[in-house]
């Protein structure tokens, strides 16, 4: 089968393109040559054109707003994560800042206390864990053997007494506070010279209190009156302050008095505590 060919007219590209300039060329000079001619068609053309033009610039500009505000957004979520990484960066310095502090004062306080006994020698331990009571009945430091720690050690905190060392492990020792209700101290009270067992009780100190007992029955005690350890004790060493007295009364046998005790040691919120490095026996043994 033959195949059709296209017709050619013979003309090239070029040439069309040298006429269409010519032409253009003509009619730039005619119409600057004769103007009046092209009015009607220059003022159709811009009837037709101005409003495409007017569209054409109204949404140009647009797109110039909306990129203008897409670079702004962009800038703008950058910068707020930069605060917020600030931001993050501060409360962070912020917490430190604050554990410094706290810890400052509790070193304060235990300096305070150091010096409230200068005839004992003391050491520093941290409360790693304690009892599910609620309160600090027992609990563990984080200072043994190696530190010297020993069982029998008298532990401070805040003003006064806290407990007695009764296990040593490597690293750590537990503590029996003066508060559980397997403790007893031998007592003095102050003012009076009368002798007296200091009980632990944590039903009492729900309360606030615990228990003093074998008040002698002609005691002149008073409310608020301190109470101290007793050179009595087998192993508290003597003087250290363990709490204030309060609702003394008489036993039903009339033999003996008692009262509740309110502990100088806030048995909630302990978390550091120091450690007295001299044994009773020891001290007894040296006198």
């Amino acid at each position: 089968m033959n195949s059709r060919k296209k017709p050619s007219y013979g003309i090239e590209p070029k040439y069309i393109l040298m006429l269409c300039i010519m032409l253009c060329l003509c009619l730039i000079l005619f119409s600057y040559r004769f103007p009046k001619y092209f009015n009607p068609l220059r003022k159709a053309l811009n009837t037709c054109l101005v409003p495409m033009q007017k569209g054409i610039h109204v949404i140009g500009t647009q797109m110039d707003d909306l990129s203008a505000k897409f670079d702004d957004i962009d800038s703008l979520r950058a910068e707020n994560e930069a605060l917020r990484n600030e931001l993050t960066e501060l409360r962070s310095k912020n917490e430190m800042l604050e554990q410094d502090l706290y810890d400052m004062e509790l070193y304060k306080q235990l300096l305070e206390l150091d010096k409230t006994y200068p005839e004992y020698k003391k050491v520093g331990a941290n409360i790693i864990a304690r009892d599910s009571s609620g309160f600090y009945a027992t609990f563990t430091i984080d200072k043994g053997e190696k530190e010297g720690m020993k069982v029998d050690m008298n532990v401070l905190a805040d003003n006064g007494l806290v407990g007695i060392i009764t296990e040593v492990g490597p690293n750590y020792s537990i503590v029996r506070s003066i508060i559980d209700d397997n403790s007893y101290v031998s007592a003095t009270i102050m003012k009076t010279g009368d002798n007296c067992i200091v009980c632990g009780s944590l039903s009492l100190l729900t309360k606030g209190f615990i228990r003093v007992r074998d008040i002698t029955v002609n005691s002149q005690a008073r409310n608020n009156y301190k109470v101290y350890t007793s050179e009595l004790s087998e192993k508290y060493l003597p003087g250290l302050l363990i709490g204030y007295l309060s609702n003394i009364t008489t036993e039903a046998d009339g033999m003996t008095k008692v009262a509740y005790l309110t502990p100088v040691v806030d048995f909630e919120h302990l978390s550091t505590v120091l450690v007295i490095t001299q044994l009773k026996e020891s001290r007894v043994n040296a006198e």
